[in-house]
């Protein structure tokens, strides 16, 4: 209770959101704890993307790399022997011609991550693909920073937030093509010095608590 006094409004609202967000992921059966990037995550953009969709890939790793306080920080690379995440723009048929593995997800999907955890649940590894095909320039701009987002272990989608790239679907809206204020805070605290991977919704929910009232 005395935690609960401590905190305002908004500090409650970010925690709520960050549980419903950072643990587990949307796909497959993983366990709904927290992971993430403890080195460099190193992109590199293969297929054909344009000046503008590069531009707000470079945009979305500043903005990462300035949330970040742990370490934590994502580099471009021009060789994909020297990356960890391997970003494709292009067509579903294409992608799924070089991941066959990834067509059940793709079909109906303008847009895909998938990342890899250690038995530390540490992040070592991700594939990003963006379809340009199908959505608009807006719509592209806005799957860049979700997927780019979700990699780095804000893995779930929620209904609850309008304007926050992790908004479920984009019926009645839902194209954040920026951060709103509450991501910019999933992505601080998940990147936080005091942020520790494997935790379960009240663990997380008791260090969250404690880092935002010692700030």
């Amino acid at each position: 209770m005395l935690l609960e006094l401590q905190l305002d409004k908004q500090e409650l609202l970010t925690i709520n959101y960050f549980k419903e967000i950072a643990l587990g992921f949307e796909m497959g059966n993983a366990s709904n704890i927290t992971r993430k990037w403890n080195a460099p995550m190193k992109i590199f953009l293969d297929g054909i993307p344009s000046s503008s969709l590069i531009n707000k890939v470079e945009q979305t790793v500043s903005d990462i790399n300035e949330l970040a306080t742990d370490g934590f920080l994502i580099e471009i690379v021009n060789k994909p022997d020297l990356a960890n995440c391997y970003m494709f723009f292009g067509s579903a048929s294409e992608f799924i011609e070089k991941f066959p593995d990834a067509e059940g997800q793709i079909r109906s999907n303008f847009a895909l991550f998938n990342v890899c955890w250690d038995d530390n649940n540490i992040i070592n590894k991700g594939r990003i693909f963006i379809d340009i095909n199908r959505p608009n320039l807006t719509q592209q701009k806005s799957l860049i920073l979700e997927e780019i987002t979700q990699t780095l272990g804000l893995g779930k989608d929620s209904p609850r937030y309008l304007y926050s790239i992790f908004y479920e679907t984009f019926s009645n809206g839902g194209f954040a093509t920026e951060y709103s204020i509450i991501d910019k805070e999933l992505i601080r605290l998940l990147y936080h010095p005091d942020m520790k991977v494997g935790l379960g919704i009240n663990e997380v929910d008791e260090l969250l608590r404690n880092i935002l009232i010692n700030e």
